[in-house]
């Protein structure tokens, strides 16, 4: 991120999660690509992450010709591992030196990377680990940056996220103290975890505050104050949690995008901002109205032009 000037200029772009798409397949929702790619143009999108690793044509020809006759533009690649399964980076950089080449033939700047490691439901495996445990996995993520940025000149930003290695203020901070990695910021999956409330929140726009320097790249979701309180007083599942619709469109959770986007301004944010809803469920039609009212209701507010 660049601070130019005392105002924001976001670059908006959408990604098959607010397809329900969370795996190669299309699951959970069962989304098939040429759909996605068809209603997040008709919805006004011209830019998206390519999702998870196979989802989208791997023929870089054939994706290349689905995303140009529909006008979208690729802002990044996703990688979601788990990082608790390898000793080190090379174990896995075949991996992202695949995904890398394929970002690289569609001029793609960023590589969003996220942890799936097994870390309890409500992350209490990680209060076992050791130092020398939590130093391998900060290892792993900082080599993976250089990697990617030394090679393919793509730069690595980490995606915090429920119930994994990373999600809490301290690990995050300490994430990117011990790695370089600046982030991938996604607002609702900040405030589920980090929100001292659940009427309201100002955890997901204070971090930006405070650590405006390390924020790279923005996901932009809401969490719905009804659900979140259920969870935490039922002590639920985040798969419950998101099976009940726990994101929720922008203008209707605890964080007040009106608010985000006045200290967006006062930082000075120039980069992307990806609306990402997390529908597991999303039935026909019902992810693009989703996904039209939010980009609608960015635009009213003065997030995007």
């Amino acid at each position: 991120m660049k601070i130019q000037q005392r105002k924001s200029n976001v670059t908006i772009a959408t990604a098959p999660c607010s397809w329900g798409v969370w795996y190669a397949d299309g699951g959970p929702a069962g989304t098939p690509w040429d759909v996605f790619l068809d209603e997040a143009s008709q919805a006004g999108y011209v830019s998206l992450e390519l999702g998870p690793d196979g989802y989208l044509p791997a023929d870089a020809a054939v994706l290349s010709e689905e995303l140009s006759r529909r006008n979208l533009a690729v802002c990044a690649g996703t990688a979601c591992y788990r990082f608790d399964r390898y000793a080190r980076f090379s174990d896995f950089m075949p991996q992202v030196k695949t995904l890398c080449k394929r970002l690289n033939l569609f001029n793609a700047p960023y590589l969003v990377t996220m942890d799936e490691s097994d870390v309890g439901e409500y992350g209490e495996k990680k209060q076992t680990f050791t130092t020398s445990q939590w130093d391998k996995y900060f290892g792993m993520f900082k080599e993976m940056g250089h990697f990617t940025k030394e090679e393919f000149g793509i730069e690595t930003v980490f995606h915090p996220h429920i119930r994994s290695l990373i999600e809490t203020e301290a690990e995050i901070i300490r994430m990117m103290d011990s790695s370089g990695l600046n982030l991938c910021f996604d607002t609702g999956h900040h405030a589920y975890v980090n929100s001292p409330s659940t009427t309201s929140d100002h955890s997901a726009g204070d971090f930006i505050k405070t650590h405006a320097d390390k924020i790279a790249y923005l996901h932009f979701k809401n969490v719905d104050e009804t659900v979140l309180a259920r969870v935490r007083n039922e002590r639920l599942t985040s798969r419950q949690a998101f099976d009940m619709d726990v994101m929720c469109d922008l203008d209707a959770g605890i964080i007040d995008f009106r608010e985000l986007k006045q200290i967006l301004d006062d930082i000075g944010y120039h980069g992307i901002g990806v609306i990402e809803m997390d529908m597991p469920k999303a039935k026909p039609g019902q992810a693009f109205a989703a996904g039209k009212r939010n980009l609608e209701y960015l635009r009213s507010i003065g997030i995007i032009g």
